[in-house]
């Protein structure tokens, strides 16, 4: 399981950032699971009107669960997540939102995934940057790679003089 972080000024910050990633992820037949606080279907479909794109791949993108799916029980989650192992090895979960939201969704993430070790797991983590102030620090020593609209990136390319601290 790969853990990644990345940070957003607005949800239209949000849609061009992971567009270009999830364009290719979607062209190797990754499965794309979804949790979003906030509703972002107005704003994809208003961004994907405006791009110069092929039919069918705006179509593969508009399949993608855009709408915000506000905390779930883990019966629920676990239940979703079931349906999709059965036919993908492959998934990456986008999670975009406040701290409290992020945390709880991988804590219902770590608690499924732990019985699932032959799958290629993805976590990417997607902070609203209005809803913390100095824990940059802190997310980033929870992850191991950092997203931005070029792509995932060891953190240490990014943040030149940011420094992991270790855990006792």
């Amino acid at each position: 399981m790969e853990k990644i972080c990345g940070f957003y000024a607005s949800n239209v910050h949000l849609i061009t950032m992971i567009l270009p990633y999830l364009k290719k992820q979607l062209k190797k037949d990754v499965k794309i699971e979804t949790f979003f606080e906030q509703n972002l279907s107005n704003n994809i479909n208003a961004f994907l009107n405006n791009l110069i794109i092929d039919e069918n791949e705006k179509k593969i993108l508009l399949n993608i669960n855009w709408k915000s799916n506000k905390i779930k029980k883990y019966n629920i989650i676990e239940k979703n997540l079931k349906e999709i192992i059965k036919k993908n090895n492959c998934i990456i979960c986008l999670i975009s939102g406040n701290k409290k939201y992020i945390k709880y969704i991988n804590e219902m993430l770590n608690k499924f995934f732990k019985n699932y070790q032959n799958i290629n797991i993805k976590i990417i983590n997607l902070y609203m940057v209005t809803q913390f102030d100095d824990d940059i620090k802190k997310i980033l020593d929870e992850h191991e790679f950092v997203f931005n609209t070029s792509g995932i990136h060891k953190i240490e390319e990014i943040f030149v003089d940011y420094k992991k601290e270790i855990a006792n």
